[in-house]
């Protein structure tokens, strides 16, 4: 074996463990997979754990997730899937660029031959195959070129189709992609969930490879394989080969054992070390996509989640009780002009309406008509000062510890034709649970984005100085990624 596929052959298990142990703590925060993108709580096909929500009061979506051992995954604790999700795109990119050097080199040189049938006789072959294993009967050492039939065709879809299948599948989850090319989710009859559960599939699939792998290495001829591992080579002393293997998987689990630690004590240096890997790449890829798709009225949602319970401060209940006659938006900061609107204010503009797909960060998704005013009016009337880069959504929300609810969002966000402050949801006026009485949706972004209960918007030069400095509430608190794309 070339040295190349050796080490790719490495650093591509060190990172599918990552993206296995991230991606079943991401499942947890929403244990439930669908064939259908209207999500309720009764029409998975599968869920893990037994939590049931009440039907006599008010539950959300967050409480929705399932305990799972802190220290088994690289995320962190309970419901602290942030790191969790930094860790599975950090692994994902190197994952991604190590498959890239992979193919590279298999599609340059006459390597692809290896593991790509050219010939239909290597179906019965592998059956054969598969049927020797299953009787005990080992094919003898010279059966393998390197490879039997068997393990070509499995080598084969595990390095050429498998892989494609979670990229595929990954880009369908995306709002910033599918929102752009809407074309796209038609691969998974137009559902985000079918690509989210053959995402699932696609996990389970790799995991039994990688079981099933290491079981025949260790079975099957195991000097030999160790070998050609290790070093690419049988014409090797098999105690150097030895050292290395044993070596190799000692660094893995230390690596494994060190990063949980490392993310559990150190949670805001983790989140800093990952995010400056990941944040430009998906900056890059995804931040120039503008949101375009609009969905009709039959498509609505029978049932749309709340995540999040309405604000408990003195100020918001009285606002909400007097039906927000008394309740005005303030904007302000690095502008040329601040002002005030109230809610019929802002139903004096353009009403904008749009039929879109809100995807939570935990998973579900649901899709619902909004009516209100484009963020475009009110950059045209606050007019950004040329050092304006940001705009910071204020909510009422406080948390117990008195930390208040905010999100940050680049300014050019704001120029979205589907960027509006929502008063409307499916034709009524927001109700208390999903917003009211004033919401933003910016459809190419992530639920956690879009603020609810909306207090003021603040025009800034930057947002260190807002919060923890991470850009938004989730961010300073549960590590989740700024951009939100994906």
């Amino acid at each position: 074996m070339p040295l190349t596929i050796v080490i790719t052959h490495f650093i591509n298990l060190f990172c599918v463990i990552l993206l296995i142990r991230s991606g079943l703590h991401i499942l947890a925060d929403h244990p439930m997979l669908y064939w259908t993108d209207h999500t309720r709580r009764d029409n998975y096909w599968l869920k893990f754990g037994k939590k049931k929500m009440p039907a006599d009061k008010l539950w959300t979506a967050h409480d929705e997730a399932e305990h799972i051992g802190h220290y088994a995954m690289p995320g962190g604790a309970h419901h602290e899937f942030g790191l969790a999700r930094n860790w599975h795109f950090t692994a994902a990119i190197i994952w991604l660029a190590t498959g890239a050097v992979y193919w590279g080199y298999m599609f340059t040189t006459d390597a692809w031959r290896r593991l790509i049938p050219t010939s239909w006789s290597v179906f019965p072959a592998a059956w054969h195959d598969l049927v020797g294993y299953l009787t005990l009967h080992i094919p003898p050492e010279s059966a393998f070129h390197p490879y039997d039939a068997l393990q070509q065709l499995t080598y084969a879809g595990v390095a050429f189709i498998l892989p494609v299948v979670m990229l595929l599948t990954a880009l369908a989850m995306s709002p910033a992609f599918t929102n752009h090319f809407p074309r796209y989710t038609l691969l998974f009859g137009g559902r985000r969930q079918v690509a989210r559960s053959l995402h699932f599939l696609g996990m389970i699939a790799f995991s039994a490879f990688i079981v099933m792998h290491v079981t025949m290495v260790a079975l099957v001829y195991f000097a030999r394989n160790v070998k050609l591992i290790t070093f690419g080579t049988t014409n090797v002393d098999l105690s150097a080969a030895l050292t290395v293997f044993f070596a190799a998987l000692l660094f893995l689990l230390i690596f494994n054992v060190v990063a949980t630690y490392f993310t559990l004590n150190h949670r805001v240096i983790m989140r800093r070390i990952l995010v400056a890997i990941m944040n430009p790449v998906i900056h890059t890829a995804f931040g120039w996509m503008r949101p375009r798709k609009n969905y009709k009225k039959e498509d609505i949602s029978p049932f749309f989640r709340v995540n999040g319970y309405p604000p408990e401060t003195d100020e918001f209940k009285q606002l909400a009780a007097g039906n927000y006659k008394d309740w005005r938006l303030k904007v302000y900061g690095e502008v040329e002009h601040e002002f005030e609107l109230s809610l019929e204010d802002i139903k004096a503009y353009p009403r904008q309406e749009q039929i879109t797909k809100h995807i939570c960060i935990q998973g579900w998704s649901a899709i619902g008509e909004w009516g209100g005013m484009s963020m475009k009016e009110i950059v045209e009337r606050a007019k950004p000062k040329a050092r304006a880069k940001y705009v910071v959504f204020h909510a009422y929300d406080v948390d117990g510890n008195g930390k208040s609810f905010y999100e940050a969002l680049r300014l050019k966000d704001m120029f979205d034709t589907q960027t509006i402050l929502a008063y409307e949801m499916n034709w009524q006026p927001l109700n208390l649970e999903h917003g009211a009485p004033l919401r933003l949706r910016c459809e190419r972004k992530l639920g956690y984005k879009m603020v609810k209960y909306i207090k003021s918007i603040e025009f800034v030069e930057e947002y260190k100085s807002i919060g923890e400095g991470r850009g938004g509430y989730r961010e300073d608190n549960v590590m989740f990624d700024w951009e939100a794309y994906i």
